[in-house]
């Protein structure tokens, strides 16, 4: 009985760590629906005036939706496999002081993004010439 006992803890911890590590690494690698704070640009920290709500992306179906720390983001999301862009990147035209150079610099960032990969929970987006920024889900 006491054999049992322990094969069946054992098959049921195995089973636990088994589906964990497939719900893990498909939510991982999904970055569609979920909203993404930025982290660093072009390895950077972001550096924002107090009490500035960071900027964030969000894509929804072929739909970007975001905040660049100013004004809305909008525009088009293409995702195939790795591989992402975001074509017809566009805003609503407030001018905020302290905020504009980083929220421009994220504008011109996501422009020149051609592909992505997951590291540590954070997504990373990639351009030609390396990584141009990061974020972490909210």
């Amino acid at each position: 009985m006491k054999n049992l006992t322990i094969a069946l803890l054992l098959l049921a911890t195995l089973s636990a760590n088994k589906c964990a590590d497939k719900n893990g690494a498909a939510g991982m690698t999904n970055i569609a629906d979920q909203k993404w704070i930025f982290q660093t640009l072009n390895g950077e920290r972001l550096n924002l005036p107090d009490g500035t709500e960071a900027p964030w992306l969000k894509m929804v179906g072929d739909q970007l939706q975001g905040f660049g720390g100013c004004n809305a983001l909008m525009g088009s999301v293409k995702l195939d496999g790795s591989n992402v862009s975001f074509p017809g990147l566009g805003s609503t035209k407030k001018f905020c002081e302290g905020v504009q150079p980083t929220e421009n610099a994220i504008k011109g960032a996501l422009a020149q993004v051609q592909s992505f990969k997951m590291d540590g929970g954070l997504l990373k987006l990639i351009g030609s010439a390396g990584e141009v920024a990061t974020l972490r889900a909210e």
